[in-house]
């Protein structure tokens, strides 16, 4: 899109007006033109026509030191609203979203165990018709928007690969959109967590984070002048142990010393690190095994600060809500064996999302790519500042 032209230009902002109203309750039209810059009958004819579209309400008059009493305006949040759903290896979640970002409704259900192509493919349309059968009105619902744990190209929506799966190029989002009344988005699950922290937590975008999902498998993104890069970045697999066979085929992999899978797979009667969390309180072996593992995803994060020198790591994940006493080990571990330059430039935290980062992360994808090109005006203001 060419925003030099006219038209195009007030599509750019629309946008504008529409993300600082998501962003800032009770702005008045004279607000919004001070704060975007932009002149105030541009303004009130956008505000005026997203007024008619139903987008946004006004919300009645307040005080001011001079006295008048401005019209204060507020997105109908739902208006529009968008169905995620974020595909585990385990579990899979379905939320129906509005343009706020508050889940409407959630569910969660086993995810089958190696399924094929066709029969996830069956399972999301049934979730999605499910949702869709309980609303009021389903044609607000502008898309569906879905992550998975594998490689994607998010422009056509094809999977390119999932390893546990044996995957390789499944076109998902054309499959979906034959049996679905709206568009379908098909994302990373890293890439999206990592746009949920961007929407819900309110990261700054010039700053660089590096995004760690310590999960059942460990996977991680870039953030960095708003651009999300790196959904393939194997830093699962970077060689941290001696020992321990991976399911890539190597030997002493991150993911051998700290993922899910592996913290879990001595022991036939645990199904989650939660559980096992719980047991380390009277069992010295495996408290010592999770102590190890936060140890061992420190020395990762050492030498992916090394690397990318980000400003932050943002750890999410379900391992990353692991009792205090193991995370506090993970940042001494850091702070003790990394040298002084890198823990000058990087800090540590967790994700402030827990365990609904990955369908807020998806969710987030979902409102960006169909209502508010969030990122889209995040990358054009960093190339104009350029």
């Amino acid at each position: 899109m060419r925003f030099t032209q006219p038209t195009a230009a007030r599509q750019l902002n629309r946008l504008r007006i529409l993300n600082i109203l998501a962003q800032h309750e009770g702005l008045s039209r004279a607000d919004v033109s001070r704060l975007l810059g932009l002149n105030k009958v541009s303004t009130g004819e956008i505000v005026d026509a997203l007024l008619s579209e139903g987008m946004v309400q006004e919300t009645g008059t307040r005080s001011t030191a001079a006295g008048r009493r401005p019209m204060s305006l507020a997105l109908q949040k739902e208006r529009k609203m968008v169905l995620a759903i974020d595909i585990g290896t385990r579990n899979t979640s379905i939320a129906l979203v509005n343009l706020s970002g508050e889940m409407l409704r959630f569910e969660r259900f086993p995810t089958a165990k190696e399924p094929s192509p066709e029969e996830l493919a069956a399972s999301i349309i049934q979730a999605s018709s499910k949702f869709l059968s309980r609303m009021k009105d389903p044609k607000a619902v502008s898309g569906l928007a879905i992550s998975i744990t594998g490689i994607v190209e998010p422009a056509t929506g094809t999977v390119l690969q999932v390893s546990d799966w044996k995957w390789k190029s499944v076109p998902l989002s054309y499959a979906l959109k034959k049996h679905l009344p709206f568009p379908v988005l098909v994302e990373n699950n890293v890439r999206s967590m990592i746009m949920g922290e961007r929407w819900f937590a309110d990261i700054d975008s010039d700053t660089s984070y590096f995004y760690v999902n310590w999960g059942e498998h460990i996977g991680a993104a870039w953030l960095s002048d708003g651009k999300i890069t790196s959904q393939d970045c194997q830093f699962g697999h970077i060689p941290i142990g001696q020992s321990g066979h991976c399911r890539c085929g190597a030997i002493g992999c991150l993911e051998t010393q700290a993922a899910g899978w592996a913290l879990v797979e001595p022991y036939p009667e645990v199904t989650s690190v939660k559980q096992l969390c719980s047991m380390a309180d009277n069992d010295s072996a495996i408290d010592g095994e999770l102590l190890h593992a936060a140890e061992s995803l420190a020395q990762g994060l050492i030498f992916a600060s090394a690397l990318f020198r980000p400003d932050k790591i943002i750890i999410g994940g379900g391992i990353s809500a692991l009792p205090e006493r193991y995370f506090t080990t993970l940042l001494r571990t850091f702070e003790r064996r990394a040298a002084s330059i890198i823990q000058e430039k990087t800090s540590i935290e967790r994700s402030t999302l827990g365990e609904r980062s990955g369908i807020l992360g998806i969710a987030a994808m979902g409102l960006d790519e169909f209502i508010f090109k969030r990122s889209l005006l995040d990358q054009l203001k960093h190339h104009q500042g350029a």
